[in-house]
């Protein structure tokens, strides 16, 4: 079992590829990069959307095995497990790298991953919303837990400013994506705080991959350490789906209404320099995109 070493007291503040910001920069002239390019990705092909192949077994069926991984339709498990509320799920990741752990076809599963149609949400034009539901198994392969949580994706032009086509959004948008794109979607608290993530998080990406001066400030920690690796190249090879969790953060003070302030987590589960919290601190008043600073906190995880 991995074990964590999250940054504490004794942190180290390097960064060889950190420093001030750019004061050359002007934001008011940001080009945002094509949102196409953050789209969120369709899985691949073999993780959901099984075919029909029958009944579902009479003796207990509440336990879920392999075999049923491997060949129960969406429909059948999905009502199974939700009952009324299966209706809903239009996609089932199966967690099929777990697969090859599996001995025989009637051990229990492990946990399951079910997703609602990608929706429309409030006036956060360009994205698009799902529900996720998460079930772990016991021993017996009987339902030990089941949470719940919002998930976003990019599926349209986020950054646009004027001339929001609001009968496509609703009415096409979210409709036409692959449900097969639900599993990249990332986490946040609301629709609200998903726009905000991803608008100043595209940015931050977008100029950590460039190589002119970064415009805002760009810290990292480590664990004793020095931060492993270059911390913007990192930066700039992120995506969206990476993130693992998402909390709101407080605002330095005289931020006001204006302020948008974050921080998420990625590499979850990883062993090395991970997982690693990213604080990102900026504004996305009224669309106008300005990306402050960006702190990152470097774990250890040990096997």
């Amino acid at each position: 079992m991995p074990q964590r070493t999250m940054a504490g007291l004794v942190l180290v503040a390097l960064c060889a590829a950190c420093g001030a910001k750019s004061a050359n920069f002007d934001w008011g002239k940001y080009q945002p990069p094509d949102w196409h390019k953050y789209q969120a990705r369709d899985v691949k092909a073999g993780a959901g959307i099984y075919p029909p192949t029958g009944a579902v077994r009479e003796q207990d069926a509440g336990r879920v095995t392999f075999a049923d991984l491997k060949s129960e339709s969406d429909q059948s498990l999905a009502r199974r497990l939700l009952g009324a509320a299966g209706q809903r799920i239009a996609y089932i990741d199966r967690h099929r790298d777990r697969w090859r752990y599996y001995r025989s076809d009637n051990e229990p599963a492990e946990s399951i991953d079910l997703y609602t149609h990608p929706d429309a949400l409030g006036s956060q034009y360009g994205l698009c919303g799902t529900e996720k539901y998460t079930i772990n198994f016991d021993d017996s392969g009987h339902i030990s837990t089941v949470s719940v949580a919002e998930r976003y994706g990019v599926e349209g032009a986020i950054f646009q400013k004027p001339d929001f086509d609001w009968n496509y959004y609703y009415n096409v948008m979210c409709k036409s994506v692959p449900a097969s794109h639900a599993p990249s979607y990332f986490p946040a608290s609301d629709s609200i705080t998903a726009q905000d993530l991803a608008m100043l998080l595209i940015p931050t990406i977008e100029l950590a991959h460039s190589s002119g001066s970064l415009p805002y400030r760009l810290t990292c920690r480590g664990f004793k350490q020095r931060c492993r690796g270059d911390i913007r190249n990192y930066l700039g090879d992120l995506r969206l789906e990476d993130i693992d969790s998402f909390n709101l953060s407080n605002c330095p003070l005289p931020g006001g209404p204006q302020a948008v302030c974050f921080t998420i987590e990625t590499g979850e589960g990883r062993l090395g320099p991970f997982p690693k919290t990213i604080t990102v601190k900026g504004s996305t008043y009224m669309n106008n995109v300005r990306v402050d600073s960006v702190d990152v906190d470097e774990g250890f995880t040990v096997s």
